[in-house]
C-alpha cells in the first residue's frame, strides 16, 4: 500500500532563510518507516519444494501453498464400483485423503501466525474526568478543581524502532517454510502408502486367483479319482485323500478372500472412502524391463536434496535462528508516545474562562531486571536441539537409503535370475502327471506333489514381482523423488 504525503510544508525545497529543521527530518523518517513497515502488504510464499510423485497429480500438488481443492464427498456415496489405475489412485488420495487435508491445515495455521506477526499494534484511546467536586459544588467563593476532561491517544513505536515486528515476521516466515516442508513429507508418506496398498491389492488378487485355480484343479482330480474308484483301479482311500486336500484348498481360498478384502480396506482408507465402496483395480505385477538398482552414494545425494523431512529439519534450524533474533529484540524497551487534549472547566470553579489545552508524552519501560533472558535462552536451546535433530536425521537417512537400496537389489536379483520358463515348466509337469494318473500311469502322491510344486512356484512368481514393485516405490519414497520407473 502506498501513501502520498500531502503536507505543503514537506513539498519542494526549503527556502534559503528557513533551513530544514530536525522536526521535519524526524517526521520524514517516521513517515518513511511507516510506509516501509506499516503499510506494505505482507505477501509471502513458502520456498518451493520437490514433491514425491510430482508427475502423477499436478492439480493436487499445485494446491500445496494455495487454496485446497474441493474435497470430494466421502460419505454416502453410491455403491457403484469405482475403478482405479495407479495414477488415478494417487490423484484420488491427494484430493480426498483426510490425513492430507488435515496436514494442509498446519500450513494454513503457520500462514495465520505470519499474518498475526505482521499486524501493527492497536492504538490506545483514553479519557477521564478529574477534579470533580465531592460533597459541594465549586464556586468563585469556594474554589476548587477546576474540573477537567482529558482525552488522548497512544500508539507504541518500539515495534519499528527496534525491529521487533520485522524479527517476528521473519520467524513466522520460517515457520511457514517448516510447515510447508512438513506437509510435503506427509504427502510423501501418504502417496507411498497408497502405492503400497495398491500393489498389496494386486498381490492379494493374484494369490486369490492361484488359490481358486488350485481348488479347481483338485476338484477335477477328485472327479478323476472317483472314476478310477468306480472302475476299481484305486481304493477309496485315495478319494478321501483328495477330498482332504480340497478342504485345505477351500480354507486357503477363504483366507485369500479375507486378505484381499483387508487390502481393499487399507486402500479405501488412503482414497478417503469411509464406506465399503466396491473397488476395481486396473494394474499388473508384470515387469517389462527391470530397472537396475542405483549406486548407494548417488541415492544418498538425491535423498539429501529431495527428502522433505530433511528439508524441514534444515528449515527448523533457520526458524530457530530467527526466533533467537525475535526474542532478543523483545528485550528492548516498550516505547509508547501519546498525545492528549484537556478541557478545563474554570469559569464556575475559579472565575476564569474555560480553557482548552493539549499535551504530549512518552511512556517507556526500563528493562533493568526482565530482559527476556529466559525466552532467549530457550530459543538458543531450541536451535541447538534442531541442529542435533538434523544431524541425527542425516545418520538415519544413510541407514534408510542403504536398506532401501539393498531391498531393491535383492528383488532385482531374484527377478533377473528367475528362470522365466520355470512357471510354465511346472504347469506342464502338473498337467502331464495328472493326465498320466487318469490313465493309471502315475500315483496320486505324484499328482499331489506336482500340484504342490506348481502352487509354490506360482507363489514365488507372484511374491518376486510384488517385491520388485514394492521395493522400487519404497526406494523412490526414501529418495523423496520418483527416480526409478
Amino acid at each position: 500500500m502506498s501513501r502520498r504525503i500531502t503536507n505543503p510544508g514537506l513539498q519542494g525545497k526549503a527556502p534559503a532563510n528557513r533551513p530544514r529543521t530536525p522536526g521535519i527530518r524526524f517526521r520524514l523518517l517516521t513517515g518513511g518507516l511507516w510506509l516501509l513497515t506499516g503499510c506494505t502488504a505482507n505477501d509471502y510464499g513458502a520456498a518451493p519444494l520437490p514433491v514425491f510423485m510430482q508427475d502423477a497429480p499436478p492439480a493436487a500438488i499445485a494446491s500445496i501453498p494455495g487454496e485446497p481443492a474441493a474435497m470430494p464427498s466421502v460419505k454416502g456415496e453410491s455403491s457403484q464400483t469405482r475403478e482405479f489405475t495407479l495414477d488415478a489412485a494417487v490423484r484420488r488420495a491427494l484430493d480426498a485423503d483426510p490425513q492430507i487435508r488435515a496436514g494442509l491445515e498446519n500450513v494454513r495455521q503457520a500462514e495465520a501466525d505470519l499474518i498475526t506477526a505482521g499486524l501493527l499494534p492497536n492504538p490506545a484511546f483514553f479519557t477521564s474526568q478529574t477534579l470533580m467536586p465531592l460533597g459541594r459544588s465549586f464556586t468563585v467563593t469556594r474554589q476548587g478543581g477546576p474540573p477537567q476532561f482529558d482525552a488522548g491517544l497512544a500508539f507504541p513505536v518500539d515495534w519499528f524502532l527496534f525491529g521487533k515486528r520485522a524479527a517476528a515476521v521473519l520467524a513466522a516466515e520460517r515457520g511457514v517454510d517448516v510447515a510447508s516442508a512438513g506437509f510435503a513429507d506427509l504427502l510423501r508418506h501418504r502417496v507411498s502408502g497408497t502405492i503400497s496398498a495398491f500393489y498389496d491389492v494386486l498381490e492379494a488378487q493374484s494369490s486369490l486367483e492361484l488359490a481358486q485355480e488350485d481348488l479347481n484343479n483338485l476338484s477335477e482330480l477328485e472327479k478323476i479319482t472317483a472314476n478310477r474308484v468306480e472302475l476299481g483301479g484305486v481304493g477309496t482311500v485315495e478319494l478321501d485323500r483328495v477330498r482332504l486336500s480340497i478342504f485345505s484348498s477351500r480354507r486357503e481360498v477363504r483366507a485369500r478372500e479375507v486378505a484381499l478384502e483387508g487390502s481393499f480396506s487399507r486402500l479405501r482408507a488412503f482414497l478417503g472412502y469411509s464406506d465399503s465402496i466396491p473397488l476395481r483395480i486396473h494394474g499388473s505385477l508384470d515387469i517389462a524391463s527391470p530397472v537396475s538398482p542405483p549406486n548407494p552414494e548417488t541415492a544418498f545425494t538425491v535423498a539429501e536434496e529431495n527428502r522433505p523431512d530433511l528439508i524441514a529439519l534444515k528449515r527448523q534450524v533457520e526458524q530457530a535462528a530467527a526466533s533467537i533474533q525475535a526474542e532478543e529484540r523483545k528485550a528492548y524497551p516498550e516505547v509508547t508516545p501519546r498525545i492528549g487534549y484537556t478541557r478545563q472547566f474554570q469559569e464556575k470553579a475559579i472565575g476564569y474562562p474555560d480553557a482548552d489545552s493539549w499535551g504530549i508524552g512518552i511512556d517507556m519501560t526500563v528493562p533493568l531486571f526482565d530482559r527476556n533472558q529466559g525466552n532467549i535462552a530457550r530459543a538458543k536451546s531450541v536451535k541447538t536441539q534442531s541442529e542435533l535433530n538434523l544431524n541425527a536425521q542425516l545418520v538415519a537417512l544413510r541407514a534408510d537409503i542403504d536398506q532401501a537400496v539393498k531391498a531393491f537389489e535383492s528383488a532385482y536379483q531374484v527377478l533377473t535370475t528367475d528362470d522365466p520358463g520355470q512357471l510354465e515348466a511346472a504347469r506342464n509337469v502338473r498337467d502331464k502327471i495328472r493326465a498320466a494318473y487318469e490313465l493309471g500311469g502315475k500315483t496320486l502322491m505324484e499328482v499331489l506333489d506336482a500340484q504342490r510344486a506348481y502352487r509354490e512356484t506360482y507363489r514365488l512368481h507372484i511374491a518376486g514381482r510384488s517385491s520388485y514393485w514394492h521395493s522400487l516405490h519404497s526406494l523412490n519414497a526414501a529418495l523423496g523423488k520418483q527416480v526409478l520407473r
